[in-house]
């Protein structure tokens, strides 16, 4: 595995010079950076075949550049002039290096041959006395001299050390590199750089451009100035785009896996604010955060208090002044807006399309986030979200590939699945008994009834509520008849009190002799027990729709038709007149009749007569 070694410190501290008597390389590129003796923008050098140096400026200036530097690092060498001692930068310096968790600190005593024996081991124990307390005890602490070479042997033991003691793993699966630099090559295009945070990229492969979301196809690859087929985990990268300009890119974008990123202007997430910042942050307090390789402005939304004070962390939401990528609890370093000067820090956990209230029930679940049991992670995300995701849903709010969580989502105990969208198991079955009890208290207090709207059925966010009964429908478990739900296998049964009012339906059509009332009429006269004794007559097939709002009984159809073989049997057609002698009735009700038996396959029309057409005579 490739590792970062990143170089802080105040300004004019030496850490450049510091770096070319490691490496012989000067990471002052620029030539104002050569004219003024001052590093502006980040430097690179190549310590060994797998270690490389990121050399970031010490001016208060360039901080922006300070954090683009040091946002990719496993370790840090803090270098400390030992004429000056801890400087405001070092102090500004080691809070981003603390803020984005770099653990690994080296100190080099730099210039320690302008001082005294008793002068460097006085400014050697009030650097330790410092780092002590801000929680780097037993940091090792090497005199050293770039322009002497003094000390430098012991500085690339000590600096071994530290190399060996990085032990990162990339457990994502997604490949991510922020850019810090871009430039064209004459003859080849556009080539971005930057460290590769997780995962590999190979030449053929297409990546994406995040925020922007554009795509582009990856026409050469180096490291180490190498020309490769792949560069992965920990490497420093070169990337030869297509079909991409300078303009278009830039530091504060990052190149990644198409798609599995997130983008918006509004984020869930935590604010920590430094103990030794001077004043509470505040209720929509705007700042600047360093996302990555980016600067970005936004307001904050604090989620547990109106204001949260030095030393304290809390959940907040972050409003952007433009969208922003980011992967799943990315470290950002926060800056207040004027003075620039570094807060705090915090994480950003996930892009949302809503502003999140204070004290929101959901905000238990931001709080449980720090595990690295992907199963928890995604019952968090689908419990803060409510609602169903797909797989490359919760991939992507993950920030891993679709194969680290594919044999966890197929855990029935775990996670319910309908049409490759996932809700836990456990909400699955709390709220499909919510919808039994009550539709079984409804065919309980309504043995006739058709059933609920869905609306009735659960409290439920309505997007589990369709997962649920859409999936429950599919089991069996449950049915519809358009968007009345009801339990599967029940079936109303009429008591005493109900036969009786569908033997008064039944006498009033058997007396209409044909020519039955309009269910509208009925509908009208009828009581609510009279009308759902009604809808299960239709229900059950007792009653049936002749046409449009003609309903017969089904004893009625049946005598119908045995009428229309016994003509048939004797006579070869029919007319409207014969129709009438054998079924008395008006025209009004014939006609839909014969209509009907036209339907069922019975009769055949032919002008103004009818021929059976049904089974055998």
């Amino acid at each position: 595995m490739h590792k970062v070694i990143g170089l802080a410190g105040h300004i004019d501290h030496g850490k450049t010079a510091l770096v070319k008597a490691l490496t012989g390389v000067d990471t002052d590129r620029l030539a104002e950076e050569k004219r003024r003796g001052v590093t502006i923008d980040i430097g690179i050098a190549f310590y060994s075949d797998g270690v490389t140096f990121i050399d970031v400026p010490g001016h208060e200036k360039f901080i922006k550049n300070m954090v683009t530097g040091v946002s990719t690092v496993d370790a840090a060498m803090l270098v400390i002039a030992a004429d000056d001692g801890v400087m405001p930068q070092t102090r500004e310096h080691l809070d981003i290096l603390q803020i984005l968790g770099i653990n690994r600190i080296l100190v080099a005593l730099n210039k320690s041959d302008l001082v005294d024996p008793e002068w460097l081991d006085l400014v050697a124990d009030e650097i330790d006395a410092y780092l002590t307390q801000r929680g780097y005890a037993g940091t090792t602490i090497i005199p050293v001299s770039a322009v002497t070479g003094d000390g430098i042997e012991n500085l690339r033991v000590a600096l071994e050390k530290t190399i060996q003691s990085i032990t990162s793993q990339d457990r994502h699966g997604v490949f991510r590199l922020p850019i810090d630099r871009v430039f064209s090559v004459k003859g080849f295009g556009t080539v971005v750089t930057g460290t590769v945070l997780s995962h590999e990229l190979r030449k053929g492969q297409s990546i994406e451009l995040f925020p922007q979301e554009t795509v582009y196809p990856v026409r050469g690859l180096q490291s180490h100035h190498q020309d490769v087929d792949k560069i992965q985990f920990g490497d420093r990268g070169a990337i030869n785009l297509g079909g991409a300009s300078v303009e278009e890119l830039g530091r504060g974008a990052f190149m990644g896996s198409p798609g599995m990123f997130q983008t918006g202007t509004s984020w869930v997430g935590k604010l920590e604010v430094l103990a030794h910042w001077k004043k509470p942050v505040k209720e929509a307090d705007r700042v600047h955060i360093h996302v990555g390789t980016g600067k970005r402005e936004a307001r904050i939304h604090l989620l547990e208090a109106n204001q949260c004070e030095p030393g304290k962390s809390m959940l907040a939401q972050f409003f952007f002044e433009e969208p922003i990528s980011a992967g799943f609890k990315e470290k950002v370093v926060i800056r207040y807006l004027s003075p620039e000067v570094t807060l705090g820090g915090g994480e950003l956990t996930w892009a949302v399309d809503m502003r999140v209230k204070k004290l929101d029930s959901r905000l238990k679940h931001l709080r449980i986030l720090d595990t690295d049991a992907v199963d928890k992670l995604i019952f968090a995300a689908l419990d803060f979200f409510q609602k169903p995701l797909n797989r490359r849903d919760i991939a992507k709010l993950l920030s891993v590939a679709e194969s680290k969580i594919h044999s966890i989502l197929l855990k029935p105990e775990l996670f319910r699945s309908h049409q490759d969208s996932f809700i836990k198991t456990e909400t699955f079955e709390v709220y499909l008994a919510e919808i039994q009890a009550t539709l079984e208290t409804y065919h309980q207090n309504q043995p006739l009834g058709k059933g609920l709207p869905r609306e009735q059925l659960s409290s439920a966010p309505t997007p589990l509520r369709e997962f649920i009964l859409a999936s429950a429908l599919q089991a069996g478990i449950l049915k519809n008849q358009g968007d009345l739900w009801q339990v599967s296998g029940h079936q109303g049964d009429l008591d005493a009190t109900d036969s009786a009012v569908q033997a008064n339906i039944i006498k009033l059509f058997t007396e209409s002799n044909y020519a039955s009332p309009s269910m509208e009429t009925l509908k009208s006269e009828l009581d609510a027990q009279g009308n759902a004794v009604l809808q299960w007559m239709i229900q059950n097939k007792v009653m049936v729709r002749v046409d449009k709002d003609f309903y017969l009984l089904e004893g009625q159809i049946t005598h119908f038709f045995k009428t229309l073989r016994l003509w048939f049997k004797s006579q070869p057609e029919l007319t409207i007149a014969q129709a009438r002698e054998i079924i008395p009735t008006t025209r009004k009700y014939l006609l839909p009749l014969l209509n009907y038996a036209e339907r069922k396959g019975v009769l055949m029309r032919d002008g103004d007569i009818r021929r059976w057409v049904g089974e055998e005579l």
